[in-house]
């Protein structure tokens, strides 16, 4: 008795994407091996996903983690972050600042070791349509 392993892929449609070399690109040369990481930074929402950051490092969420977006008028990546690339603030919260301009601020659900409910994670990312994404993700848009 042979057992047959069936595989079912499910495309998932894009409802959202933007993608941009980073500002500071140029400034990589310095940094040479970073170049590839930081290449491209990209904002992509799918029917199940969210997913930003740079070309190597980047960050996939469900949809179904996401509690609220919230869009943020000005992001300053010296003054609210200490530069640009991914961020770690005081807070606690992890920030993909790739320019100065618009961000979105999303809280997803985190679940502990035993699968309890804990304080949400924090995330803020660039994007040049804050309103349209915050509505996609809080499920007032398709």
């Amino acid at each position: 008795n042979s057992s047959k392993n069936n595989t079912i892929h499910i495309m998932s449609s894009i409802i959202y994407h933007e993608n941009y070399p980073p500002p500071w690109r140029p400034l990589l040369i310095i940094v040479f091996p970073l170049l590839p990481i930081f290449w491209t930074y990209l904002i992509t929402i799918t029917d199940t996903t969210l997913t930003f950051g740079y070309s190597y490092a980047s960050t996939a969420i469900n949809l179904n983690d996401i509690i609220s977006a919230t869009p943020i008028d000005h992001v300053n990546g010296i003054r609210n972050w200490g530069g640009w690339g991914i961020r770690f603030n005081l807070r606690g919260e992890t920030g993909y600042i790739c320019k100065n301009g618009s961000a979105v601020k999303i809280a997803v659900k985190v679940k502990d070791k035993n699968g309890g409910e804990c304080a949400p994670k924090i995330y803020v990312f660039n994007c040049d349509e804050t309103s349209r994404v915050c509505h996609i993700l809080n499920g007032d848009e398709d």
